[in-house]
C-alpha cells in the first residue's frame, strides 16, 4: 500500500468514527467533559398557556403530543418543532416552535419556546402578528402551499420561524400519513421503489438491463426525487443515529442503507450515488443531454478531496456544539418545491447547470457520498494486501 493510500485509509476511518462521535454528543451521550444541555426546549407550563386546564400530555405516533386535563380527558393536541426535526437558525439561534392544534386538528395558535435570537427582532415579529398568520387554519397540504412573507426588520428571524413551522407540518403530516392503513397509492409507491430496487442491483451486477440506464435514471428522479422524496442524507443519518430507526415509518430507506453498507463492504461503494440517489441521476440525466464535452471536477487539496473537508467541517461544528441546519448543507430539499426555500432551489438549478459542462459536480462535495465511500472496503483491501506481497 502507498503512502498516499495509507493516508487516505486512515483518514477515511477518521471520518466515520469522529462523525458518529459527534453524532453521539449532540445526541446527548454521557461524556461529561462535553455534555451539552439536556435542558428540554418545553414543559406542562408551555402547553398550559393555549390549555389553562392541562394536567399531562401524551406523545403519539405521528409525533404530536396529545394533552390531557386532570380527568384525563383530551383538551387538544400540540405540535413541537424540536420534537418534529424541523430547526432553522435566526439571527442568533433557532426558533423552536409549539403550534396548538383543537380536537378537530384545526390550528389554535402558534408559540415560540425557549431561544436565544435577538429580543428586537423576535419582539418586531410579535408586532407585525406573525405567529398569528396561521390560526383557525386545517391542519393539512394546503398549509405548505400557503406563501407567508418574512417580516421587514426582522428578515432572518422571521424567515426561520416560517421555515420552522412549514417543516413541522410537512413532517407531522409524512408521519401522519405513514401511520395510517396501506392505501392504493401507498401500495403503488412501495412496488415501484422495489421495481427500483431489483433493477438497481441487476444493472449493477450484471449487463441485462444496462441498456435501459437512462429511462431508469429517469424513473429514480421522478419516484425517489420529486414523488417520494426518499434519499439518504446527512440530517437523516444524524436523526437515525440519535433518536433510533424508524422501523415502522422509513424501512424502506433502512433497507437501502443497509444494501449500500453491504454492497460498499463488498466493494461497490458507489451504489447508491450512482443508481438510487435522486439527485446523482437528475446530474447524470443532464449530462446526457448535454452535447458539451464533460470534465472531472479535481477538487483536491493533497490526499484529502473537497468534500473530505466539508465533512469534516461538519462533525467539528457537531463536536463544538454549533447548531447546523443539516438540511441545508445537502440540496436534496430542493425536490420538495413546496418547502425549499429560493436558496436550495437555486442550488439545485446551479447543479444542474454545472452538469452540463462537468462529471456530476455535486457529487465532488457531496458529505453523504463521503460517508459512504468512507466504509472500509474488502475488495480494496485484498488488492492492497495483494501488492504489498
Amino acid at each position: 500500500m502507498t503512502h498516499t493510500n495509507r493516508t487516505s485509509s486512515i483518514y477515511s476511518y477518521l471520518v466515520i468514527f469522529l462523525l458518529l462521535l459527534a453524532v453521539a454528543i449532540r445526541g446527548g451521550a454521557d461524556f461529561e467533559w462535553l455534555k451539552a444541555d439536556e435542558a428540554p426546549v418545553y414543559d406542562l407550563t408551555d402547553i398550559q398557556k393555549v390549555f389553562p386546564k392541562a394536567e399531562s400530555f401524551a406523545k403519539q405516533s405521528d409525533n404530536s403530543l396529545a394533552v390531557y386535563n386532570s380527568n384525563n380527558k383530551p383538551l387538544g393536541y400540540v405540535l413541537i418543532s424540536e420534537e418534529l426535526d424541523a430547526r432553522f437558525q435566526g439571527y442568533s439561534g433557532t426558533v423552536p416552535l409549539l403550534i396548538a392544534l383543537d380536537l378537530n386538528r384545526q390550528i389554535i395558535s402558534t408559540h415560540l419556546l425557549k431561544h436565544n435570537e435577538t429580543d428586537e427582532f423576535i419582539n418586531h415579529v410579535y408586532e407585525e402578528k406573525l405567529l398569528n398568520t396561521w390560526d383557525q387554519l386545517a391542519m393539512d397540504t394546503t398549509l405548505l402551499a400557503l406563501e407567508v412573507d418574512a417580516v421587514s426588520g426582522a428578515t432572518k428571524s422571521s424567515t426561520a420561524i416560517i421555515r420552522t413551522f412549514q417543516y413541522s407540518v410537512a413532517n407531522y403530516l409524512e408521519a401522519e400519513q405513514q401511520r395510517t392503513s396501506l392505501s392504493m397509492v401507498r401500495i403503488i409507491q412501495l412496488v415501484l421503489m422495489l421495481v427500483l430496487l431489483v433493477l438497481s442491483l441487476s444493472m449493477m451486477l450484471g449487463k441485462r438491463f444496462r441498456k435501459y440506464y437512462s429511462y431508469y435514471l429517469i424513473g429514480v428522479v421522478l419516484v425517489m426525487g420529486l414523488w417520494l422524496k426518499k434519499m439518504l442524507s446527512l440530517e437523516l443519518l444524524h436523526s437515525w443515529l440519535t433518536k433510533g430507526l424508524p422501523w415502522q415509518s422509513n424501512w424502506e430507506l433502512i433497507l437501502i442503507l443497509g444494501i449500500s453498507i453491504v454492497l460498499a463492504i463488498a466493494g461497490h461503494k458507489k451504489y447508491y450515488c450512482t443508481y438510487l440517489c435522486p439527485m446523482g441521476a437528475l446530474q447524470m440525466l443532464a449530462s446526457k443531454a448535454s452535447p458539451f464535452k464533460k470534465r472531472n471536477l479535481k477538487l483536491k487539496i493533497s490526499v484529502l478531496t473537497l468534500r473530505n473537508i466539508y465533512l469534516t467541517f461538519i462533525w467539528t461544528s457537531l463536536i463544538l456544539s454549533f447548531a447546523l441546519p443539516l438540511s441545508n448543507l445537502e440540496p436534496f430539499i430542493a425536490f420538495s418545491f413546496k418547502v425549499a426555500s429560493w436558496i436550495m432551489l437555486s442550488a439545485g438549478s446551479v447543479i444542474i447547470l454545472l452538469s452540463l459542462f462537468f462529471n456530476r459536480p455535486w457529487c465532488q462535495l457531496c458529505p453523504t457520498g463521503c460517508l459512504l465511500d468512507s466504509i472500509p472496503s474488502h475488495k480494496s483491501n485484498r488488492k492492497s494486501s495483494y501488492h504489498e506481497e
